[in-house]
Parts: C-alpha cells; structure tokens; sequence
C-alpha cells in the first residue's frame, strides 16, 4: 500500500514537472514585446470612426493576455476572447487579432500598435478592411483605437 502511495507520488510529481516544462517552453516562444503585454490592461481612452468614445463605453474596460490569447470586456458589450499575433520587426509594430467569439468570431482585424512601459496602444481596421496607416481613426471607416495602461 505504502509503495502505491509513493508510485503515484512519483506520477503526480512527473506530471507536475511537464506541465512547467511546457509552460516555460510556451514563455519562452514570446517575443519581448508578447512577454510585455502579458498580464491586466484597464482601458483609459478610445475613438471609433474619428469620434472620441464616451465615457460609459471606457470605464471598467479591461483586457487580459496569455500568451497569445487575449479576453476583452467592455461596459454593456459581450466578453470577447481571442488570439492576437504582433510583428515587432515593423516601426510602428502590426497586430492582427481573431476573435473566437462575438460579431467578429472567426474574423481577423488587422491594425497597429505601440508598447511603452505601462501603455499599450491599438487601432484596427473593420475585418476584412485595410490596416490602418496611423494611430487615429477615420469618419465611417469601421476602425477603433485603445489605449490600455498596465495594471499588474
């Protein structure tokens, strides 16, 4: 009985073990910027269509990312999750995002961003539009812009 116990001990230990392995090995694929954003966002401002969004639509916004998959809530909207990839060889640096679940499911956005210490900021274009070409939107394009500061 006594060397059942330690066998699955052992096991579970095992298990344990390549679990962090794979978890390591996942953190390690990152890139700088990817290990940078991993972690709590709290949206502080926007704009949709060239027009500023309103308070009610920022307050209580938070992203969340690990690794490469994101989940989004904003007030009064469905929580959206998803995969993110970032090209940070381009200046200013590419992001495309799929979301996995609501309007866009299945969709890619293609947009821009910008990392600093503890802001991260993103303009997208309308799935199946053209990327952006700067960090403002435009009147009836369909594109959106976040800025997103750090919370742990």
């Amino acid at each position: 009985m006594a060397r059942k116990i330690f066998m699955r001990s052992i096991m579970a230990t095992g298990l344990a073990v390549m679990l962090l392995m794979a978890a390591n090995a996942q953190a390690a694929d990152l890139t700088e910027d990817e290990k940078a954003l991993q972690g709590s966002w709290t949206l502080v401002s926007g704009e949709a269509d060239g027009e500023k969004l309103p308070e009610k639509e920022i307050k209580g916004g938070k992203l969340v990312l690990k690794g490469n998959d994101y989940t989004v809530e904003l007030p009064g909207k469905e929580t959206v999750k998803g995969v993110q990839k970032l090209d940070s060889a381009k200046d200013p640096g590419t992001i495309d995002i799929t979301d996995a679940n609501g309007p866009n499911k299945g969709k890619t956005c293609r947009g821009l961003y910008k990392l600093t210490d503890d802001e991260f900021r993103v303009v997208f274009g309308a799935p199946g539009k053209p990327r952006p070409t700067k960090f403002a939107t435009e009147a009836d394009s369909g594109q959106w812009m976040h800025v997103w500061k750090k919370t742990e």
